[in-house]
């Protein structure tokens, strides 16, 4: 069963109590919270300490998408505010060392692949990855149109996966709505992330 999580970075900030328990009674089973920086994307959102002001409103898991340089200084301290899936991306850390690490503390390893990167860019580190993130727009901003070549990098991902019997599930994050939906699913998807499709 295809899984939905909710990206607030598009979600009124005034209102995240209101707006959790609604999306969790629209059956949304996770959230999604993407951490900027300012440096690995030009924009700024979300920290630890807001994330765990909200962990008691939900008990669905939190998943913190750190799109920031250095992660692997955070990794604790997103942890510790009741994350349990952390997402890295490959051109900011020593993916390796930041997927065992997140594993010793018993959260699931998650890595983003950008528009721009092929499945080869986190494939050697197979045996560490719990989740793969399949960027459909540029990390940064919502409201992007979706990017049509992330349906073949899904199908790819997807049968690699299957071949070799692995325990990797696909997230699809980025321009995900009522056109797109079906597609990331039929291509293999076993978690979408919408974000401002939902909080518009």
């Amino acid at each position: 069963m295809v899984k939905k999580y909710a990206s607030l970075l598009s979600a009124d900030a005034s209102d995240y109590k209101k707006i959790i328990g609604d999306t969790e009674k629209k059956g949304f089973t996770g959230f999604h919270f993407d951490i900027m920086d300012g440096h690995f994307v030009k924009n700024f959102a979300f920290n630890a300490t807001i994330i765990k002001s909200l962990r008691n409103l939900t008990k669905l898991p939190f998943q913190a998408h750190l799109e920031i340089e250095n992660p692997g200084e955070y990794i604790d301290m997103f942890i510790d505010s009741g994350c349990q899936i952390i997402t890295v991306h490959p051109q900011t850390c020593k993916l390796e060392r930041e997927l065992r690490y997140i594993r010793t503390k018993n959260a699931l390893a998650s890595v983003a692949i950008d528009p721009e990167l092929g499945i080869d860019a986190v494939w050697g580190h197979k045996s560490l990855i719990d989740n793969v993130v399949v960027m459909s727009v540029y990390p940064g901003f919502g409201e992007q149109k979706f990017n049509e070549e992330s349906l073949k990098k899904i199908k790819n991902l997807k049968k690699i996966i299957e071949e070799n019997n692995l325990k990797i599930t696909i997230s699809v994050d980025g321009g995900i709505n009522s056109k797109t939906e079906n597609r990331v699913i039929e291509s293999g998807a076993d978690i979408l992330i919408f974000g401002s499709y939902l909080f518009e």
